[in-house]
């Protein structure tokens, strides 16, 4: 039972990571970032720590326009990004973040490489300025290519590992259009 609750807990702060992920990349930084190739992408993100959950799989429909919000996605607390620096390296490339989440301050480092075409592979680690609950610690995901998106979905969905679609680049607009009253940075 305790390993369920790990596994539900797990799939529910991924699908909240989705969530903040589409908020990620602001337009004006969305033209450094890498990009893959439009389709379908099938995401394999393992846990290193101690998790119970240690794989899951996300499905991605992407196309140009969805992509700078759809490759970090999957990396926890992009929700009010700041600041994001795209460096290119022998190996590909590195994305750094500075956002936040309510008033904690989200810092990502994410590392990718292969070709982003038929295949790519990455490590991303999330640290906070103040503590919370999860932290998911050293985490490594693995894309492949599977095809064009079917004829149900369109760019920007997001099918979580519990079943449940999610559109992150609408998720985006509503909360651009939204605002966030409240929040302090």
């Amino acid at each position: 039972m305790r390993q369920i609750a790990h596994v539900a807990r797990w799939s529910c702060l991924a699908g909240l990571g989705v969530w903040m992920g589409v908020v990620a990349i602001q337009s004006a930084n969305a033209q450094q970032m890498p990009a893959r190739k439009p389709g379908l992408w099938e995401v394999t993100v393992r846990s290193t720590g101690n998790s119970v959950a240690n794989e899951q799989k996300v499905l991605q429909c992407t196309d140009r326009q969805a992509e700078p919000i759809m490759l970090l996605a999957i990396v926890p607390g992009q929700e009010h990004c700041h600041n994001v620096r795209v460096k290119k390296n022998a190996r590909g490339s590195e994305v750094r973040t500075v956002c936040y989440v309510h008033d904690n301050r989200v810092d990502a480092t994410v590392q990718l490489s292969g070709d982003l075409q038929t295949a790519y592979l990455g490590v991303f680690e999330v640290t906070y300025s103040k503590p919370v609950r999860f932290v998911p610690g050293r985490t490594e995901f693995e894309g492949r290519w599977l095809g064009e998106c079917g004829a149900a979905q369109r760019p920007g969905d997001m099918v979580l590992p519990n079943g449940a679609k999610v559109n992150v680049v609408e998720d985006r607009k509503r909360a651009e259009s939204q605002g966030h009253a409240g929040h302090s940075h």
